[in-house]
């Protein structure tokens, strides 16, 4: 490992002690600057390391650490040795607001690559820092194919009959957060969400929700309101996964134009976090959780995520975690590469994973299986729009394509019924799967619930936002228990949190007509299901 010599960290560290006594203004940029500076004394050895981006690791201090990272003012003199050793240059805090386990998590940008393993060692020795990661580098999850012209998928999951029952409500937004997304399509220009509280293109953050000029969207990876691919990516570029995504959850349909999506009338929210000019032509989406933080702070109702990873990340697992607590629907792709290791984001609990299956109901020969996966959706040659000319269509293959047609139907969910958790998102979309595991024979109980249906799931959904109308249960908001009329026939109760665990079985006891259900220790929002007779009730509790 080579570091920076004794004598450069001397003169570098006492440099610094002197411009602190003079000024505190602005301290943090200047800090790093100085540093940056003193890095000429390092032999830069960079190494590229395909599964993470290099130069970025994701820093967490613990609860009440006397060390401010928000605003570093080189107080403590180890960490200003370890910043000057590998040429730290920026720390920021790129998911703030969130919650207090986000807010002590930072990013740090550094020019020493090489030695990303010896920084993140020296960072976790230091008793204010929780723990240093390594930020994973997240790959679409297509699998390129030629054209084929037909929407088999949309037969298959019986969509056309599903519209009969519902073709979906503007009010609900998709955010497809990956590489690019085109908002001038022909075909889906009219079904991208407009952020009402900004002026385009006027360089202001009109809204001051810390994005400037994101009208259409943003780019994450970029910094900037334009989310679409660059201008010099053709139809063929690995940059029109997301525009590709984008058509198959909730293209303009009924238009006479283009293709029909599986949403409908769902309004989709386009995330850019593959930074124009990248070596990848955007197959690596460098700033991925970045995109979901973006989507959190817009109220995307549903995020679909066609990228992953074999590699965890304590970062990442936070930030799904608190973007379903907000109770945003997560779907992700379930991977690629034809094993039942885990894929992530798609393994994180909350998520919805997504495998793929052909025209025949049987999984694909690459998607990925096992105890992970919660439904299966058509992945296999999938029709839907290009970026490139602004009219270009084509197919795709990968769990990427079967990931927001889940995304698109889940948007078909909760315009039924906007209030809905994405717990019981999860459900409906669940007991509306057809079976398949007898056509798979050897992946019996690895292809999650099944094969999506769109006709079974919104007859459920439409069951579940009817029946019962009359049923009562209170109080509600509730504290030690819920109570409802003891002559409907309750037999069981149970309490599912809003991650879809069922936190308990509620105990039950009957007094004067009524029956009454213990509720959870823990508050939070949960999702009461009663056996009632031949039926299954749900009501959405809040427990204090």
């Amino acid at each position: 490992m080579e570091k920076m010599s004794l004598f450069a960290i001397h003169f570098c560290l006492n440099f610094v002690y002197k411009i602190r006594q003079q000024t505190k203004k602005d301290m943090k940029g200047l800090i790093l600057t100085l540093l940056l500076s003193c890095s000429v004394f390092c032999i830069n050895a960079q190494t590229i390391d395909t599964n993470f981006v290099d130069g970025k690791i994701y820093v967490r201090t613990v609860q009440g650490a006397s060390l401010d990272l928000s605003n570093y003012d080189s107080s403590n003199l180890v960490l200003n040795g370890i910043l000057a050793s590998y040429a730290v240059t920026d720390i920021a805090m790129p998911f703030p607001g969130v919650n207090n386990e986000l807010d002590r998590t930072f990013e740090f940008t550094f020019n020493q690559w090489s030695q990303v393993d010896a920084l993140i060692n020296e960072l976790e020795l230091l008793a204010d820092v929780e723990y240093a990661e390594k930020k994973v580098l997240h790959k679409t999850t297509m699998i390129p194919n030629d054209v084929h012209p037909s929407q088999w998928a949309l037969t298959k999951i019986q969509a056309f009959d599903a519209w009969d029952i519902t073709t979906g409500d503007a009010q609900i937004k998709i955010a497809i957060v990956d590489n690019a997304v085109s908002n001038v399509h022909e075909d889906l220009q009219s079904a991208i969400w407009v952020n009402q509280g900004e002026v385009p293109n006027n360089g202001l953050d009109d809204d001051l929700n810390g994005f400037t000029d994101d009208y259409q969207g943003w780019d994450a990876a970029d910094g900037d309101g334009n989310p679409n691919p660059p201008t010099s990516a053709g139809s063929s570029s690995p940059f029109t996964h997301g525009t590709h995504c984008a058509g198959i959850a909730s293209a303009s349909t009924n238009n006479g134009t283009g293709v029909a999506a599986i949403g409908f009338n769902t309004l989709i929210i386009p995330v850019k976090c593959s930074p124009d000019g990248s070596s990848s032509e955007g197959a690596a989406l460098t700033n991925a959780y970045d995109g979901v933080y973006y989507a959190m702070q817009v109220d995307a109702d549903i995020i679909s995520m066609s990228f992953g990873s074999e590699f965890p990340s304590l970062t990442g697992e936070s930030i799904i975690s608190a973007a379903s607590q907000m109770g945003i629907t997560l779907v992700a792709a379930a991977g690629n590469s034809a094993t039942d290791a885990p894929h992530y984001p798609a393994a994180y609990q909350n998520v919805i994973s997504v495998g793929a299956t052909n025209q025949s109901d049987m999984i694909t020969w690459f998607s990925n299986y096992g105890s992970s996966i919660d439904v299966m959706a058509p992945g296999l040659d999938i029709y839907s729009t290009l970026s490139g000319a602004g009219d270009e269509y084509g197919s795709k293959s990968g769990t990427s394509m079967a990931c927001p047609m889940v995304a698109g139907l889940a948007g078909l969910v909760l315009s039924q019924d906007p209030s809905r958790t994405p717990a019981e998102v999860e459900m409906l979309l669940e007991a509306g799967c057809d079976p398949i595991d007898l056509l798979n024979p050897g992946y019996e109980g690895m292809l999650g619930a099944g094969r999506i249906n769109a006709l079974k799931t919104l007859d459920q959904s439409a069951s579940l936002s009817e029946n019962n109308t009359n049923l009562t249960v209170y109080p509600n908001p509730a504290e030690e228990f819920v109570l409802l009329d003891a002559s409907l026939g309750l037999q069981k109760a149970e309490w599912i949190s809003v991650s879809g665990t069922i936190s308990n079985v509620g105990q039950l006891y009957e007094s004067s007509g009524e029956i009454r259900i213990a509720t959870p220790k823990s508050p939070g929002v949960y999702l009461l299901k009663m056996y009632i007779q031949n039926d299954v009730v749900h009501r959405k509790i809040v427990v204090r």
